[in-house]
């Protein structure tokens, strides 16, 4: 099956390849001191136990800007109060964030290949 002139496996190869190189690159990021860790898990990326990556919205923000290109682009309020965020780049890449009243801004995930759809109701 064909997506827009690619085949699946081929956007998964993508997907995951490009998936592995962005998680090395904030892990290092948060090494070097770019992004505040609550680290429940190693940097090396041990998918049983993963790191957390934390740290002041704002600077968040800035350094998705600044190094992915992603910029916010939805929002809502989750169900136990939390404020999501979905940061999203050109080149599809994105970051989904979590910030709590009083506690730091949380990454909860990231991935590529983000596609904007029509909303249910929205004249086309």
């Amino acid at each position: 099956m064909a997506i827009g002139g690619t085949s699946h496996a081929c956007l998964v190869e993508f997907v995951q390849s490009s998936r592995m190189r962005r998680f090395a690159a904030l892990s290092m990021a948060a090494l070097l001191g770019g992004v505040a860790f609550g680290s429940t898990g190693s940097a090396a990326g041990d998918m049983t136990d993963p790191v957390r990556i934390c740290g002041e919205r704002d600077a968040l923000l800035e350094q998705f800007a600044t190094e992915h290109d992603e910029k916010p682009q939805a929002l809502g309020l989750g169900a136990d109060g939390g404020v999501i965020e979905v940061l999203v780049s050109p080149e599809g890449g994105w970051t989904m964030l979590v910030t709590y009243p009083q506690r730091p801004t949380c990454v909860v995930a990231m991935g590529e290949a983000w596609v904007t759809m029509q909303l249910a109701g929205d004249p086309a």
